[in-house]
């Protein structure tokens, strides 16, 4: 396969618009993970009763649809009904003779993602004294060589790479749900312990939340002000340093770092809000630190260790919360809910037991899941060069079974 066409043999774009379509087609997304479905099936938002989408394109069963900003990182696929799209989106009509399946393989092969990316236009550059949006501009997409291979061969190919990427996706979907599993495996046994302790026999006590049930009778319920010190940091994303000394807790999961610190010693973080999942990230630290200054920042405890306080707040936090107020939803924590947030406290030698407990369990969970993760990211990483084997001619699967 090593002579070449242009892309622009094989792909004509098409620019109809819905017009009074639009009330009978459905909506259509385009997705790096999952090419192109309607836009209810991604969880996304659908479309409101008064939007006009008769300027939006249609697009027939077959087509390929790319979004243009971000086909550099594959978002495009083969249309598998008609529907309509993002007026932004381009869509392309495919040659009679061209196997829409072998292209769609071609198209979001790491080489030819690669090759699109080199041709993105926008970065870095101004329009109207606004920064332009990178995208993909469709001439360069059609100037694009893709080997010239038979019909039978295309065909061979794509019926080769649907086998072998069913097997690895089914695979990878198998660890997907191992991970879930040990997620809620883990969740479980915190969530135990935290309620009932170690010991089993202990006598029991209402605890006073309908949430938390009962408790120890040795086991206080402590309103969060009367446990430690709630305030945030006053540090923006943009003061991170790449190789910076200290860690610097952001609204994110991601851990950035600073060269400066505004806190030293034992200490709880939760983003305010952000991309995160507010009431789902949550840090344990103990040392000099910088934090973003829409992340709280729990210190200075006093009748409870840092470590319990963490995997109290990790657990409950967000349930609780949740069902004590019909007006929070989490987009967004302020400090009197967590001044208020009730913790069901220990003596101080049962916390201990209890931290060293968790540590163990969850230590050995954590590292399933990571193996997990990895095993997934080395099997997701195996099909892409599957896949540019395939298309680029390093695998004959002619024969292959």
């Amino acid at each position: 396969m090593s002579d070449s066409i242009r892309l622009k043999r094989m792909l004509a774009e098409s620019d109809v618009r819905a017009g009074e379509e639009a009330e009978t087609l459905p909506l259509l997304s385009v997705s790096i993970s999952w090419g192109v479905r309607r836009r209810e099936a991604t969880g996304t938002t659908t479309r409101a009763a008064s939007e006009d989408l008769s300027n939006y394109k249609v697009c027939r069963a077959g087509d390929l649809v790319i979004n243009r900003m971000r086909a550099f990182q594959g978002a495009l696929g083969i249309a598998p009904e008609d529907g309509i799209v993002s007026p932004d989106y381009a869509v392309l009509r495919v040659a009679p003779g061209i196997n829409s399946r072998w292209l769609n393989y071609f198209l979001t092969s790491g080489s030819t993602v690669a090759t699109m990316a080199s041709l993105v236009r926008g970065i870095g550059g101004t329009d109207a004294g606004n920064v332009r949006t990178p995208r993909l501009n469709i001439a360069d997409l059609l100037s694009m060589g893709a080997p010239s291979v038979s019909a039978s061969e295309q065909c061979a190919i794509a019926d080769y790479l649907d086998r072998e990427t069913a097997r690895i996706d089914t695979l990878i979907e198998e660890q997907q749900r191992l991970i879930e599993m040990l997620r809620e495996r883990r969740e479980s046994a915190v969530r135990a312990v935290l309620l009932r302790g170690l010991d089993s026999d202990a006598p029991l006590r209402a605890s006073g939340s309908e949430f938390l049930g009962s408790i120890p009778t040795a086991w206080k319920v402590v309103p969060t002000r009367h446990l430690c010190t709630i305030t945030t940091g006053d540090e923006d994303s943009g003061n991170a340093t790449e190789d910076g000394t200290y860690p610097f807790y952001v609204r994110g999961r991601e851990i950035l770092r600073s060269n400066t610190y505004a806190f030293d010693g034992e200490a709880v973080m939760t983003p305010g809000d952000g991309q995160g999942g507010t009431g789902k990230v949550f840090h344990y630290f103990d040392g000099k630190f910088q934090a973003h200054q829409r992340v709280y920042v729990f210190t200075d405890f006093h009748g409870i260790t840092g470590r319990y306080f963490y995997y109290y707040l990790s657990t409950f936090l967000r349930p609780i919360a949740l069902a004590g107020s019909n007006t929070v939803t989490m987009e967004s924590l302020r400090r009197p809910l967590l001044a208020g947030f009730p913790v069901a406290v220990p003596p101080s030698d049962e916390q201990t037991r209890i931290v060293g407990y968790l540590d163990e369990q969850t230590a050995k969970i954590d590292q399933l899941i990571a193996e997990t993760e990895r095993f997934i990211e080395l099997s997701q990483e195996r099909r892409a060069a599957l896949i540019t084997a395939a298309v680029t001619g390093q695998l004959d699967v002619r024969g292959a079974v």
